[in-house]
């Protein structure tokens, strides 16, 4: 079988996660913590009691928030900023524009107030899919050459592509939500330092890169809305 497995994401979940080194101790202060709050809430026209203040997880959730955006399905994410990291966890963006644009919004909050180095990125999307034409149980089992006596047994692969500074993996199950649907796991990690947006825009060029890369090599074509 040499056919292309086409996908069309019905529930997406996509994670970014920057690390920062040094920690970013002055979001203890309190003029810092109270400039980050502020520009946040005027951002995304939040009230006092949509950003939770948690001394307990000052490392990764100091400050957090959940932002919903309008539009079906039930679409928002959850952002948490900390002295050691910031992490975007977004449920169902409409599109790539409207992620990239998100993240960046955020991540312009962080680098005004905070100017942290970030020493790592880490990002992940998961993807569960409608195939067209083409049994995803079908595709895996011609692809993965496994026998087994198992009845329910459902084959999977991975990918993984490494360059310098950054690392790729995509791997492909059968989806657990969608009957004969695929699952689609993608993860990013660079450690290449950046410390603006432009540097992130950068990052999420080669990460698209990476995700469409992988893809052709794994004989699938995932549907992105445009």
């Amino acid at each position: 079988m040499s056919q292309v497995l086409r996908g069309r994401p019905v529930n997406v979940q996509v994670k970014h996660r920057g690390g920062f080194v040094p920690p970013r101790y002055d979001l203890f202060k309190t003029d810092v913590s109270v400039s980050v709050a502020g520009k946040l809430a005027e951002t995304y026209n939040l009230k006092s009691t949509g950003i939770i203040v948690n001394q307990n997880a000052t490392s990764n959730q100091y400050l957090s928030f959940r932002y919903f955006l309008t539009g079906e399905p039930f679409r928002f994410f959850d952002a948490s900023i900390g002295i050691d990291q910031a992490e975007i966890v977004f449920s169902n963006p409409a599109t790539v524009a409207e992620l990239i644009g998100e993240l960046g919004k955020l991540w312009s909050v962080i680098f005004e107030n905070l100017q942290p180095n970030v020493a790592s990125n880490y990002v992940e999307a998961s993807l569960h899919c409608e195939t067209d034409g083409l049994s995803t149980k079908a595709f895996l089992n011609d692809l993965v050459k496994v026998h087994s006596n198992a009845l329910e047994l459902h084959k999977g692969f991975s990918l993984t592509s490494k360059t310098v500074n950054a690392t790729a993996k995509i791997t492909l199950d059968v989806s657990d939500s969608i009957a004969d649907g695929l699952y689609v796991v993608f993860a990013y990690l660079s450690t290449a330092s950046l410390a603006d947006v432009l540097s992130l825009e950068k990052l999420f060029e080669s990460t698209l890169t990476a995700y469409r890369s992988l893809q052709s090599v794994a004989q699938i074509q995932l549907v992105e809305p445009t």
